[in-house]
């Protein structure tokens, strides 16, 4: 399985999907890359700045569809 496939998984179960779990998942640091990769493939993914206990500011991925053409 692919990273991009593990990670459209997680987002298609309806949950979101941050560096830190694409990292125990999967082994990727480069999620949005990944995330750059299914929206070339037409998923209309949304991130939300989101601020973590320690402080810092991460961004939390969310599937909102998958816009089929052709």
């Amino acid at each position: 399985m692919s990273q991009c496939d593990a990670i459209l998984e997680v987002l298609q179960r309806g949950e979101t999907i941050t560096l830190a779990q694409a990292y125990n998942l999967c082994g990727t640091l480069a999620l949005h890359s990944r995330i750059s990769e299914l929206r070339a493939d037409f998923y209309d993914i949304r991130c939300e700045l989101i601020r973590t206990p320690s402080g810092k500011h991460v961004g939390k991925y969310s599937l909102v569809e998958h816009i089929a053409y052709g």
